[in-house]
């Protein structure tokens, strides 16, 4: 149901993270290196960063040239995409930023890192506004539905904040072994879980209704896909094509069917016809489900 369009393979180690503005897509790698991919004509341009350490997480804002770059020993990089240089330069987090997430109607980027410490930046001038000792180890996923933003974490608690004074108004523990990704899709929150499960609450209790045996590793992904899927991607070097609707796997990429041979750390949406996966294998995939 969906094919292989082309693969990127410039990398000389692990693909960590993924992240696109207009049409290009910017990759991150053990190698240090922060690559841009032209997704027109499917080469690598000229901007190109050579990092200190490694980057986990990396984000380019939507309606400013900014890409940001949350590095493995804490470090934060701002760089104008447009001039290819560095405009900011912040050492606040002391371990590394695994989760960068921004939400542009706010003005707002959120970081966060290993040691539980949330942070809240202005995303035009990266003022830092508060910063939130959750204590709660990695916090691998930032997400926010309307006017609650969401927090999973290494322990396994679902923390939710209201987005005016971000105060915690509920928290909700989902499983001793840690969430990894969280996704909306209509009135049900997704998490998926360093355990391997995916686990359906109803949005407006918290309260858990589906608990799905999913994957066999952590789902470092979860992604909505046009108005008919989501995407699931996990250590267990798999991708999953899931129907919103019955949330039945409805097509499932692995290495003997032209996907990865290693973990997959990340699904990016690219239009409502394309996705792109990334991997331990130093691979960078496009798919499609639209007819070739």
């Amino acid at each position: 149901m969906f094919q292989k369009l082309f693969e990127f393979s410039d990398h000389t180690g692990p693909v960590y993270c993924l992240t696109k503005h207009n049409d290009f897509l910017f990759s991150s790698g053990a190698d240090k290196y922060i690559v841009r991919w032209n997704l027109n004509n499917c080469t690598q341009d000229n901007f190109v960063i050579r990092l200190e350490n490694s980057a986990y997480s990396i984000k380019h804002l939507m309606n400013l040239p900014y890409l940001v770059i949350g590095s493995s020993n804490g470090d934060l990089h701002v760089i104008n995409s447009l001039e290819k240089k560095e405009i900011k330069f912040i050492q606040h987090h002391k371990s590394a930023i695994f989760s960068i997430y921004e939400i542009p109607e706010k003005t707002l980027l959120l970081t966060g890192d290993a040691d539980g410490n949330l942070c809240i930046w202005k995303s035009d001038n990266f003022q830092l506004l508060i910063q939130i000792p959750l204590n709660s180890g990695k916090i691998r996923t930032i997400k926010h539905f309307q006017n609650e933003l969401f927090i999973g974490s290494k322990d396994g608690v679902m923390r939710i904040f209201e987005l005016d004074f971000f105060n915690q108004i509920e928290e909700k523990i989902i499983n001793k072994d840690g969430i990894q990704s969280i996704l909306k899709i209509d009135d049900v929150i997704m998490i998926g879980g360093y355990d391997g499960y995916l686990f359906a609450l109803e949005s407006k209790t918290k309260k858990i209704i589906s608990k799905i045996p999913a994957h066999r590793g952590p789902i470092y992904s979860l992604v909505s896909f046009n108005s008919d899927y989501f995407i699931s991607s996990s250590r267990d070097k798999s991708i999953k094509i899931w129907d919103k609707n019955t949330l039945k796997v409805i097509d499932k990429k692995e290495f003997k069917t032209g996907g990865h041979k290693n973990s997959v750390n990340q699904v990016l949406e690219l239009n409502k016809t394309t996705f792109a996966t990334c991997s331990d294998d130093s691979r960078i995939i496009l798919w499609s489900n639209k007819l070739i």
